[in-house]
């Protein structure tokens, strides 16, 4: 049971957070949202930072958990690449702009945390790249530029809002976008089998 309710309180403070940014949830509208009272939330968590940074997280869990696939010796840079890019558009929509701007004005060690992981994510793609430059797979160029194109483009493309106004979700967007940054990657591959035929 306690499992439960634990799990139960971050899935709905998670979705809250989501729609309305950590200013705008209080603990007594979770609480109203979950059927329980306030008190039974503080059995669990001390607070709203507390809930917001287990909210995190988990995200952060999941991700790594994922990343651990691509750490296996010999695994295809390109095969991994392109799974670790799924998996990050998956995790870019798992909290919304809103929470983390806000996460960033009022949670600044939050915030500070999970861009620190980010960013040795991000590494771990600039080191694929690399891989794959080393095995004549892609073209030689500069992947630190690459990657932070990259991060900078999901960044942007996460936090804007104009593709649904004309008709179009976000992860559509970043399908098209990831998509379109693969098949860059199979060019240059193409490209660079050709010149050494």
């Amino acid at each position: 049971m306690e499992h439960s309710n634990r799990r139960r309180i971050l899935q709905v403070a998670h979705n809250m957070f989501n729609a309305r940014g950590y200013r705008g949830v209080t603990i007594k509208e979770l609480a109203d949202q979950l059927g329980m009272s306030k008190k039974t939330i503080y059995q669990y968590y001390s607070g709203k930072e507390d809930i917001a940074a287990a909210v995190v997280e988990v995200c952060i869990k999941r991700l790594d958990e994922i990343a651990k696939i691509f750490d296996e010796p010999g695994i295809d840079p390109q095969f991994a690449i392109k799974e670790m890019l799924m998996h990050l558009k998956k995790e870019s929509l798992r909290l919304s702009p809103l929470f983390i701007m806000d996460m960033e004005k009022y949670l600044p060690q939050l915030a500070n945390r999970y861009n620190e992981f980010r960013n040795e994510k991000k590494q771990r793609v600039s080191e694929l790249l690399k891989e794959a430059q080393h095995m004549d797979l892609i073209q030689d160029m500069p992947i630190p530029l690459v990657t932070e194109i990259l991060a900078v483009c999901l960044k942007a493309l996460v936090q804007s809002d104009s593709f649904s106004k004309l008709g179009f979700s976000t992860p559509y967007v970043l399908d098209v976008f990831l998509d379109i940054f693969g098949k860059g990657i199979e060019a240059s591959s193409s490209e660079n089998s050709s010149k050494k035929a």
